[in-house]
């Protein structure tokens, strides 16, 4: 039965290094080299394609990360009721909450945001695209910052 929980706790981990390591790259290397290709409508047409791809990546982390959090959350006997209670727990319910808020971000940013700076830029309102890329650093960088949050909260509850 070990075993079992070992898996758990393996994909656990992989869906956050996934999450993460995906922005990152995107982050550090995706979108840099696309705006170094000298091509900005190419380097847009990749980085949108790459994007994609990770996004369904990444949703699949993201749920994973949080069905195998909430398991292994019941495997140690604890309920969300029992975590505002401890140290241990309100880190937790930190670590939840980013996690949360991060599928939120993730998705307007996907759902909304982006599809806004197309139409924008499709219509020929360069500072609609604008506002709406300036929006889209924003979310980035949320997101940047409340992985590096929910990864430094996991390490600490580790014994």
């Amino acid at each position: 039965m070990d075993d079992v929980w070992t898996l758990v706790r393996f994909l656990h981990v992989l869906g956050a290094a996934v999450w993460v390591g995906g922005m990152i790259v995107l982050g550090a290397v995706a979108v840099p080299a696309a705006r170094a290709g000298g091509d900005p409508v190419a380097g847009r047409r990749v980085l949108t394609a790459a994007a994609r791809r990770f996004g369904a990546v990444a949703g699949l982390a993201w749920l994973v990360i949080l069905v195998t959090g909430f398991g292994l959350l019941d495997h140690r006997g604890l309920s969300v009721a029992d975590l505002p209670d401890s140290d241990y727990g309100r880190r937790l319910l930190a670590k939840i909450g980013l996690l949360l808020a991060m599928g939120v971000v993730a998705a307007l940013h996907a759902l909304w945001q982006g599809p806004r700076v197309r139409r924008a830029e499709a219509a020929g309102d360069p500072a609609a695209e604008r506002r709406y890329r300036a929006l889209g650093g924003v979310l980035d960088g949320f997101l940047l910052l409340a992985s590096l949050a929910a990864l430094w909260l996991a390490v600490s509850l580790i014994p």
